[in-house]
């Protein structure tokens, strides 16, 4: 299956479009039945906000080009 991201709308483009992989998306508090993530990332993944925390749901694999950068000052975790 397809890597899914979220769509916004681009004032600026008059049209929707993909968040990026490596974009922030500052939702606030989230409530749902179920949140999910992919199990193998496939391409690179840069945390380098550290305004945030940073969790995935494992377990997690890393195949192909596929790499997790995780900068000074930033948590990550899996659980």
């Amino acid at each position: 299956m397809a890597q899914r991201n979220p769509l916004i709308y681009n004032d600026n483009a008059g049209q929707l479009q993909e968040v990026s992989v490596d974009d922030q998306i500052n939702v606030g508090i989230v409530s749902a039945v179920a949140f999910s993530n992919v199990q193998t990332v496939v391409s690179p993944v840069s945390l380098a906000n550290t305004s945030y925390n940073y969790a995935m749901f494992g377990p997690i694999a890393v195949s192909g080009v596929g790499t997790i950068s995780v900068a000074t000052g930033v948590t990550y975790a899996v659980l």
